[in-house]
């Protein structure tokens, strides 16, 4: 489980990234990089504006690099 603290820092970096016009995977793969537990990813997304229902395979964990 994620503290409230490190979770409210990544969602203010995940914030400047989407206000940067980075899309949904981006995002994700970030959440993936600093060690988000999949589980909790599904519950921050929509905490900055993304519904899961546009496109599910970004939820998955790619090893691809930034």
């Amino acid at each position: 489980m994620t503290s409230n603290f490190m979770r409210t820092v990544h969602l203010k970096t995940a914030q400047q990234f989407k206000e940067q016009g980075h899309d949904l995977q981006y995002v994700v793969k970030h959440f993936h990089k600093v060690g988000i537990p999949e589980d909790e990813i599904p519950e921050l997304l929509p905490l900055l504006g993304f519904g899961l229902g546009t496109d599910p395979l970004a939820l998955r964990n790619t090893s691809q690099k930034d």
